[in-house]
């Protein structure tokens, strides 16, 4: 068999043309064939397999193979495995070709457990790997429709991490198997040395000096919704950065760009487009009206297109491809027309894009590609490619040049092309989402990009401020500030050539650089609300309660108080259940008791409780809580089939008119017991302990 893999290989690779010369003196297929080997003897890969097969790539100098073992009788678990040529297991993948459910959902290992297995295999397959990791903590609540432990590693070099490299790894929970295991390792870069760099408290200076803090409005809104109907953009104001992705370097002071971030591409704004057929029903109600008329006035297509080619001076060589109509989602009673224009050149294809306001034509944006990789020598310096950048904005926004301010983005001399952002600043306020954009092509000495973004509507007023001092002081000792390596990209050189490894003073990652400006809480970054870590509980007050175990699994999978008591002798009241309920459908969700209006309004909608049942301070009896969990189960409309259901314990009769289902259904599902002598005593309240009960049994039986 092993000749038979060999065989397939060397023609995959005489088909696909790959350079065997290139990647070292041992043929291809004696590579592939060591790799193999070591692969089956790591992995304890048998001859039972009857199926293998085997693909490659190259990168760089580095060629990689993926080996896929599997039975066609399904009987073993498949098997996948990605190498590269020096041997090191870049991927690894176990899965079984037949779903099985596990006989329980309670986890058979721990995740402490779990941990433990999961490094004995990294040391096993990788060393080096083994010796320079460390467990990114995470404690985030489990889940129940997950089969795994999903562990994440950090590489740490010199006792400094490497944010650029890490290591994830799966454990199945019922078996400890490995299932998957993936590294994203750099293993021929030097890392600096941390010999002879700055102190903490002079990166932090140069931190504060050189790139610091703004005050910044923010909105509510990180990501276009796919629906605007409805909804509106909402600003807050807070302490963060303009330059998200820059770092101070340890051993000069100055700036560096950390992540590299070229010329804005997403001109090509998709949006849903529609026929805007206006045809009226005989009666139109006042809000119908409303929306009706928001669309008076859009300039039709025509129009709009003969504008376009003037802005672009393009002529009919270029065809109208595509046109979109949509709201503006920072500004809803705004709308806008996209269009794609192409043109065909010696078989490239040369497209612009464009957007204009639909009522004004006022110009919002435009992308020029000509699909030509250039080796041209840029004609303008990046001094002149600003000036450009300015005199267009003059041109286009002469109004807005007040509002504007220039930020610097640490461009290199002598490129193609260059991305100038004009940041809005009110006051002293800079808006995060506003901005006028402008790419030069310093090639053909014109401008190849322009966006502008802004919002017409009322900003919120500043307020008392904490001020920049304690801004800092929250920056450097809440969030955090300190070394990290990092890759840095120098995209003026070829591949191979154009990345190294850098030493940098750096804003931590863990919380978000979002401080609000009035409080000094730190706020979420899309949501604007004070922010939340999903993190598993803990109670100091359960070791008494019959339910000890079933509180301590449900606290694992996120479903407790947000307290360390959980008071389980205490009657629960309806809002203490409802929430209960809540989060073992919802563990990832970060609504906390406060927040109890929008989890009744969720209940409702999913109808486990209705409006008309909601009393939040009420004791919960057990009938009540079972036709809770039974609806959350959407057993709902079985349970209230009339006449099938026996009575099945001495005091049936006390069960209410219509629940007698929801209790039947859920004695057989062992989500309720009697209580030894025959009764279920359906009107008995509920103590916290027996809601965790009945809530675990539901989850895991």
């Amino acid at each position: 068999m092993k000749k038979y893999f060999i065989i397939c290989l060397v023609a995959l690779i005489v088909i696909s043309g790959t350079n065997i010369n290139a990647f070292g003196e041992a043929a291809v297929d004696k590579q592939l064939e060591a790799s193999v080997l070591k692969v089956k003897d790591l992995f304890d890969i048998g001859d039972d397999y009857d199926t293998f097969d085997s693909n490659i790539s190259s990168g760089g100098d580095t060629l990689f193979f993926y080996m896929n073992w599997s039975d066609s009788n399904s009987r073993l678990d498949s098997i996948s495995v990605t190498t590269d040529s020096l041997g090191n297991i870049i991927n690894y993948n176990k899965y079984s070709p037949i779903y099985k459910e596990s006989e329980t959902k309670v986890s058979n290992y721990t995740k402490e457990e779990a941990i433990k297995l999961a490094m004995e295999f990294i040391g096993k397959i990788d060393k080096s790997i083994y010796k320079e990791i460390e467990l990114v903590e995470d404690n985030s609540p489990l889940s129940t429709f997950d089969n795994e432990y999903r562990l994440s590693f950090k590489r740490v070099v010199n006792g400094i991490p490497f944010v650029d490299n890490s290591v994830s790894i799966s454990v199945n929970k019922y078996t400890g198997q490995i299932m998957n295991f993936n590294s994203d390792w750099e293993r021929d870069m030097a890392f600096p040395i941390p010999d002879g760099i700055l102190s903490i408290d002079e990166g932090k200076k140069a931190y504060v000096d050189s790139i610091g803090l703004d005050l910044v409005y923010k909105t509510t809104y990180g990501h276009r919704p796919l629906d605007t109907s409805g909804q509106e953009t909402k600003h807050y104001l807070v302490y963060s950065s303009m330059d998200d992705y820059k770092a101070i370097d340890a051993f000069t002071g100055e700036v560096t760009n950390i992540i590299y971030y070229g010329p804005y591409y997403g001109m090509d704004q998709d949006a849903a487009s529609g026929s805007l057929d206006l045809k009226e029903s005989e009666t139109i109600s006042p809000e119908e009206r409303k929306e009706i008329e928001k669309l008076s006035g859009i300039i039709d297509i025509k129009k709009v297109e003969a504008e376009a080619r003037k802005i672009l001076g393009i002529n009919t060589e270029y065809k109208l491809n595509n046109k979109n109509l949509y709201s503006d989602y920072n500004n809803p009673e705004q709308y806008i027309w996209s269009l794609y224009f192409e043109k065909k050149v010696d078989n490239n294809y040369w497209d612009i894009n464009i957007s204009l306001n639909a009522k004004t034509l006022e110009l919002l944006s435009f992308y020029k590609n000509d699909n030509i990789i250039s080796n041209k020598q840029p004609q303008l310096t990046k001094a002149e490619s600003l000036e450009l950048a300015k005199e267009y904005v003059k041109e286009i926004q002469p109004n807005k040049i007040d509002e504007i301010e220039f930020s610097e983005q640490n461009l290199n001399e002598n490129q193609q092309n260059y991305y100038f952002i004009f940041a809005r600043k009110i006051d002293d306020i800079f808006v995060k989402s506003d901005s006028i954009t402008v790419t030069v092509d310093a090639v053909n000495k014109e401008i190849e990009a322009y966006m502008y973004e802004w919002y017409n509507g009322e900003f919120p007023p500043k307020g008392e401020v904490i001020g920049f001092d304690r801004a800092y002081d929250i920056v450097f000792n809440t969030i955090g500030y300190d070394l990290k390596y990092t890759i840095v990209y120098d995209y003026d050189k070829p591949d191979g050539e154009n990345q190294e490894i850098k030493l940098v003073y750096a804003v931590d990652n863990k919380l978000p650089l979002n401080i609000d400006a009035n409080s000094g809480e730190i706020l979420d970054a899309n949501s604007g609300k004070p922010y939340k870590k999903n993190n598993s509980l803990s109670y100091d007050d359960i070791d008494k309660s019959y339910a000890k175990d079933k509180i301590k699994t449900l606290s694992q999978y996120g479903v407790g108080f947000n307290s360390s008591k959980f008071k389980p002798k205490e009657k629960i009241r309806q809002k203490d259940f409802a929430y209960l309920l809540f989060k073992s459908m919802n563990s990832y969700r970060l609504e906390t008791e406060e927040d109890i209006d929008t989890i009744y309004e969720e209940l409702r909608n999913l109808r486990i409780i209705s409006e008309s049942e909601k009393s939040p301070d009420t004791i919960v009896t057990k009938e009540e809580a079972i036709k809770y969990v039974i609806r959350t189960m959407n057993f709902e409309k079985i349970a209230e089939i009339s006449g099938i259901y026996a009575s099945i314990f001495q005091d049936s009769d006390d069960v209410s008119s219509g629940l007698e289902g929801y209790i039947n259904i859920a004695y057989g599902f062992g989500i309720i017991n009697g209580d030894g002598s025959g009764e279920i005593k359906p009107k008995a309240e509920l103590r916290r302990e027996d809601a965790a009960s009945i809530i675990y049994k539901y989850m895991f039986n």
